[in-house]
């Protein structure tokens, strides 16, 4: 039986790889641009990555971001419309 956290590593590395997906494809797309990366990291709070393609051929500018971002519980303005899920 898989744990919590082996199952949320699954779902994270799946994102990394959508990302990578997209990124390969707008890439193809466009046919000149590159995208370039900023990993980022925080103690406390999470991590991700920010790419941005600029000045392609077929795209001025493009962004394909993943923040994998944890907390005690979640803002207020991620249940303003979801009162349901205040607390959680």
């Amino acid at each position: 039986m898989k744990t919590i956290t082996h199952k949320l590593a699954e779902i994270e590395s799946y994102l990394f790889d959508l990302q990578d997906e997209i990124c390969a494809s707008l890439e193809k797309a466009d046919g000149a641009g590159k995208f370039k990366e900023d990993k980022w990291a925080n103690k406390t709070c999470g991590h991700g990555r920010t790419r941005v393609l600029e000045n392609g051929l077929v795209f001025e500018q493009a962004g394909v971001n993943f923040s994998l971002v944890k907390g005690g519980s979640l803002p207020a303005c991620a249940t303003e419309k979801r009162p349901e899920l205040a607390g959680c």
